[in-house]
């Protein structure tokens, strides 16, 4: 008879090996090309979003122009105007929201979890 705590270490390893790892996904995420790039200019930081080819996604944020010092890489669905987001670490949504939504009239991107609850606004660059 199988026990509890055995079962347990199985699921535990199953929910494990399905969460998504972007260690997995680095060499495609480096492989694709940039399709958009999107820049939002402050004080200290220069915040970047790229829409990449393969669903991929890359929101990073640079100090005067230097190293990364954010990033938050991830994939993304597209229904008409508007992106799914699925960052690979949780703390993406703090700052972006789980959508989003491209104005190519106004060349701009909207974060949103729920519209109109804007969480961030980007410039096409």
């Amino acid at each position: 008879m199988i026990s509890k705590r055995l079962i347990s270490i199985l699921f535990l390893c199953i929910l494990i090996s399905c969460a998504p790892s972007f260690n997995r996904d680095k060499a495609l995420f480096d492989a694709s090309a940039t399709k958009a790039k999107l820049k939002a200019i402050d004080d200290l930081n220069d915040c970047y979003f790229e829409i990449k080819e393969n669903g991929f996604i890359d929101f990073y944020c640079q100090l005067y122009d230097s190293l990364k010092n954010t990033h938050y890489p991830g994939r993304y669905t597209q229904q008409e105007d508007t992106l799914f987001l699925k960052f690979y670490n949780k703390d993406a949504y703090k700052i972006l929201g789980k959508k989003a939504l491209i104005s190519h009239t106004k060349k701009e991107i909207l974060f949103f979890d729920t519209y109109p609850g804007i969480r961030n606004r980007l410039l096409f660059n």
